[in-house]
C-alpha cells in the first residue's frame, strides 16, 4: 500500500534517482529500448521482457549498452528455468542424441492474434489510458476501440512483434543455449506468409500465419555440419485452421502421437539428431528424448534452480551474469528480427544476411534495420550508434 505509483518512467527515474536499484521493464514492445537505454545508462540492472526490441540496429545497441555499463541483464524468458528446458539444454551440451540436425518450433494455439485484422473508426481514449504517453516512441495515430487493447497491440508493425516475436524466444532459449549457439548468426532466413485483413491495414499488421526457416552455418552441435531451424505458426483448432504448409509436418505430428504425450501440443518442440528425437511441449513439467529405434532416453537428474525472476535477483546481488544476459541473447533475438524483417516482405521471400555489416541483401529489408522516432522521444544515442 505504500508503493509509489508512476504513469510515465521518466518521471520514475527522476524522482527515485538512487532509491532503486533494478527496472523490470513489461510495456509493450515499441517502448522497451527507450526505457532499457534510460535504466541502463542511469546505471540500474534491467529485466527486459521478450522480445527485447523493435529493430536490429536496437537490438545491437542495447547489447553493446549493456556491455558498455555492465549492468545485470536478463531477458524475459522465464521458461528458460524450467526443469524441461533446462533437460533439454542438458542432452544436447551432452551429445547423448548425436549431432543436432535440424530443429522444428510451432506455435499453433488460438488467440487474439488469429482475428482478422482491422481498423474501425477512431474514438476518444477512455479515461483510464493516456493514449499518447502509451504511444510512446510510435508514430501518432488516433485511438480506436478493441484492436489495440487488450493485448491486440501485437499484431501492429507499430508496436508488437507478432506471433514469433510474443512466443518465438520462449521456445527457443533452450536450443540455442544447448547448441551453444552464442553470438551466431543465420546466413539467411526464408518465409511464407498468410495475413486475413482488411486491404487498407493489410501492410501494417503481422500475419495470421507464418512458415519460416533460418538457415545456419555449422557449429560443434552439429559436428560442423550446416543446419537449419523451422518455424510454424499456423492454428490447429477447427474453426481457424491454417493450411497444411503452416502447420509441422507429419513426422512430428506422429513422433508426438507415439510419445506419452499422446499427440502433438499446440506449442513446442522437436530436434531432430543423428541418434534420436527431443519433444518438448511448452511449459511441459519434463522434456521427452527417444531413440530412433523407439528406446526411451532417460531424462538427467538435475538439480533445482531459482525461477527467472529470483535468478536475476541473486544476480543482481552477488555481480553474476543471468542465463538469459544480454551478451548472447541479443543474438538468439536478431534471428528473430530477421525473421520479422521477412514477415513484411512479400510471400515467398529469401533475406541473405551478412553478419559482418549488419544488413540485408535486399534494400526494402535494410529500410526496416532501424525506425523513425516520434518527436519528442527520440533516442539520440541511437542514430549516433547507427
Amino acid at each position: 500500500p505504500d508503493a509509489r505509483v508512476y504513469a510515465d518512467g521518466r518521471e520514475l527515474f527522476a524522482a527515485e534517482g538512487d532509491r532503486i536499484d533494478s527496472v523490470n521493464i513489461s510495456t509493450p514492445d515499441h517502448n522497451h529500448t527507450i526505457i532499457a537505454d534510460a535504466a541502463m545508462r542511469a546505471g540500474k540492472h534491467v529485466y527486459l521482457q521478450k522480445p527485447l526490441c523493435k529493430t536490429l540496429r536496437e537490438c545491437e545497441y542495447i547489447r553493446t549498452l549493456a556491455s558498455k555499463t555492465g549492468v545485470v541483464t536478463q531477458m524475459g524468458a522465464q521458461f528458460n528455468a524450467s526443469l524441461s528446458d533446462r533437460q533439454t539444454v542438458e542432452i544436447l551440451r551432452s551429445g547423448a542424441l548425436g549431432p543436432v540436425e535440424k530443429a522444428y518450433f510451432f506455435s499453433t494455439r488460438k488467440g487474439l492474434s488469429r482475428n482478422r485484422r482491422y481498423l474501425p473508426p477512431a474514438e476518444k481514449a477512455p479515461d483510464s489510458l493516456n493514449w499518447d504517453l502509451w504511444l510512446g516512441v510510435a508514430a501518432e495515430r488516433p485511438y480506436a476501440p478493441k484492436v489495440y487493447h487488450p493485448l491486440i497491440w501485437r499484431v501492429w508493425h507499430d508496436f508488437g512483434g507478432g506471433w514469433i516475436g510474443d512466443i518465438g524466444t520462449h521456445l527457443m532459449s533452450a536450443v540455442w543455449r544447448g547448441m551453444e549457439l552464442g553470438k551466431l548468426a543465420p546466413t539467411d532466413v526464408w518465409m511464407e506468409k498468410l495475413t486475413d485483413a482488411e486491404d487498407n491495414v493489410k501492410d501494417i499488421v503481422w500475419p495470421t500465419a507464418a512458415h519460416l526457416v533460418w538457415r545456419f552455418p555449422g557449429v560443434p552441435a552439429t559436428e560442423g555440419r550446416p543446419f537449419e531451424i523451422e518455424w510454424f505458426d499456423g492454428c490447429s483448432e477447427p474453426d481457424k485452421l491454417s493450411p497444411a504448409n503452416f502447420l509441422p509436418p507429419k513426422e512430428i505430428e506422429a513422433l508426438y502421437a507415439a510419445s506419452p504425450f499422446g499427440k502433438r501440443p499446440h506449442e513446442g518442440k522437436a530436434v531432430k539428431c543423428r541418434d534420436g528425437w527431443i519433444l518438448q511441449p511448452h511449459g511441459v513439467k519434463a522434456a521427452y528424448f527417444v531413440r530412433n529405434d523407439g528406446k526411451k532416453v532417460e531424462p538427467p537428474q538435475l538439480p533445482e534452480a531459482p525461477t527467472h525472476y529470483h535468478e536475476f535477483v541473486d544476480a543482481c546481488l552477488e555481480g553474476k551474469r543471468c542465463s538469459t544476459d544480454f551478451a548472447w541473447s541479443t543474438y538468439m533475438m536478431d534471428a528473430t528480427l530477421m525473421a520479422e524483417s521477412a514477415e513484411r516482405m512479400p510471400s515467398g521471400t529469401r533475406l541473405a544476411w551478412n553478419a559482418k555489416s549488419r544488413t540485408f541483401d535486399d534494400a526494402r529489408a535494410n529500410r526496416i534495420l532501424e525506425k523513425p522516432y516520434r518527436k519528442g522521444w527520440e533516442l539520440p544515442a541511437l542514430g549516433d550508434f547507427a
